[in-house]
């Protein structure tokens, strides 16, 4: 593929999985004030934990999952379609076998739901079948996830993302009609996935049959060799899933247990908008790893390295426009999103809990190269210990200090901010034999930008508060757009502006 046509599929990917992020996210901002005011903010605690206790049981099909796609589509690019085809029928008769089977076990737990977490008398039945319909969620993703594969080799992300767009447009309808024509219940919420995911699930099964056909999913392709060297490499991945819950996943079932199911609710609102912005930095992250795999497969190291520090750049202007976009007008929103909530401390929580995104963002793209290298070894290692750390941390803070639920976002952001500071860049650049330093030039330029916007924003939105929608969204698409030119001035380096010019150049001897 030419680089020009590269990146044009780059930038369709990045749009059509944008129109899909916005949809999901206009979702979410709807649905957070219609249950907190017809059933509590502690109701929509129990979605995000919900979808949170789903992703432990992801920890489990991660040791199969992880690689299976790397694995499938370097086969496939090096031409070997019995390798590609052994790891793709594999993969999905462990998912089937594997999602069945956790699927069942969840059921026992939802039976006693009561009896493992606190739940108000009133909401025990619909959280549990909120629960059943997160979990079925969660088959159908499980069960479909070999196919996913198919779009990363003939880099059909975009496709994917325009279906993704219509499963969300299904999943607001569901939500509209349920909360406009029927009773209050807070599993319309899973009712609305599980459409969602089933829409996503045809999707990756027709794209592969159309565009990969010569992946087949047939019996004498099984192979309990692939499964283990699959199971092999993944288990470090479901082990850093496990440190990652022990840095943030178990915020909000340590506030149901140790503080109230109150304190909860508002967290999760705060988590929230953590969750949309981690969705952007990953909507760039995945648009280049179709790109990735194929200039590794190449060993075409210096392409590689050129669309890491592309990605560094994009993924970080997301994350320091949005963090300081926030910073500036995360009150006013809260005032005409949630009138009647405690907006202080959720606008607190908010802004400690997404100080993680000032390196993470920037960083996110290049958690890939685990998967490339298959080095997950030391960074689980890294993981799962500042995960033990910031447990006892949280349990200790809140035991002995006044603390409350601001020891639980504390100590997740300090852990997590030496991690992506600190042993992410140096392990990634070790694993590429690269120079220690390589990734950190463009870190702390982002740094500098995230800094400059902040106080930059900040200035602007006193000139000007907005106080109502309309006035509020121009004020962001001001923003992001001063925003968006600050930040490449700063980030930018010589060599990537040289390159510009002469592209430029070029382009008007044409």
């Amino acid at each position: 593929m030419e680089p020009k046509s590269k990146y044009l599929r780059l930038v369709q990917t990045v749009l059509a999985s944008g129109g899909a992020l916005i949809i999901n996210t206009l979702i979410t901002l709807l649905l957070v004030p219609v249950i907190s005011a017809t059933l509590g903010n502690d109701a929509y605690g129990f979605v995000t934990l919900g979808k949170n206790i789903a992703q432990y049981a992801t920890m489990i099909t991660a040791a199969l999952n992880s690689f299976a796609a790397r694995y499938i589509v370097v086969s496939y690019h090096r031409e070997d379609y019995s390798e590609a085809n052994t790891y793709f029928s594999s993969t999905v008769y462990g998912d089937l076998i594997l999602g069945t089977g956790l699927f069942a076990v969840a059921l026992v737990g939802i039976c006693f739901l009561e009896k493992l977490l606190v739940i108000p008398a009133d909401l025990v039945t619909d959280v549990k079948l909120l629960f059943l319909l997160v979990f079925l969620n969660f088959w159908l993703v499980t069960v479909t996830t070999a196919f996913s594969a198919s779009a990363h080799i003939k880099n059909r992300l975009h496709v994917v993302g325009m279906f993704k767009t219509l499963a969300y447009v299904c999943e607001a309808a569901i939500l509209v009609v349920c909360f406009r024509f029927f009773s209050p219940h807070v599993f319309y919420v899973g009712l609305g996935l599980a459409a969602a995911s089933f829409i996503l699930a045809l999707t990756n099964v027709a794209i592969c049959k159309r565009y990969t056909p010569e992946l087949k999913v047939e019996k004498q392709w099984f192979s309990w060799t692939a499964i283990r060297r699959l199971v092999v490499d993944g288990v470090w991945t479901s082990l850093n899933s496990l440190g990652d819950a022990l840095n943030s996943g178990l915020d909000l079932l340590v506030c149901n247990l140790m503080l109230t199911p109150a304190a909860m609710g508002q967290l999760a609102i705060s988590k929230t908008f953590y969750a949309m912005f981690s969705s952007m930095f990953l909507l760039v992250g995945q648009a280049f790893e179709p790109m990735y795999l194929k200039s590794y497969a190449e060993d075409d190291t210096k392409t590689l390295m050129g669309d890491f520090r592309v990605a560094m750049k994009l993924s970080g202007m997301i994350s320091n426009i949005v963090f300081a976009g926030y910073v500036a007008l995360g009150m006013v929103f809260y005032k005409l999103w949630i009138p009647g909530e405690d907006i202080a401390v959720i606008y607190t929580l908010t802004v400690i809990n997404n100080m993680v995104t000032i390196p993470g963002g920037p960083m996110q793209p290049l958690y890939y190269i685990y998967t490339l290298t298959l080095k997950k070894k030391v960074p689980t290692f890294i993981t799962i210990g500042g995960g033990l750390l910031n447990v006892v941390g949280m349990y200790l803070l809140i035991r002995y200090t006044g603390l409350g639920v601001y020891a639980v976002v504390w100590t997740t952001v300090i852990i997590m901010m030496i991690i992506n500071f600190i042993t992410n860049p140096l392990y990634m650049a070790h694993v590429l034999e690269q120079p220690w330093w390589t990734f950190y030039p463009a870190i702390l330029r982002n740094l500098v930008s995230c800094g400059v916007l902040v106080v930059v924003f900040k200035a602007l939105s006193r000139l000007y508060t907005p106080t109502s929608w309309l006035t509020l969204i121009l004020s962001a698409v001001v923003l992001a757009v001063v925003g968006g030119v600050l930040h490449m001035l700063i980030v930018c380096s010589r060599e990537d502006w040289k390159l510009l010019r002469e592209k430029v150049r070029r382009k008007s001897l044409r």
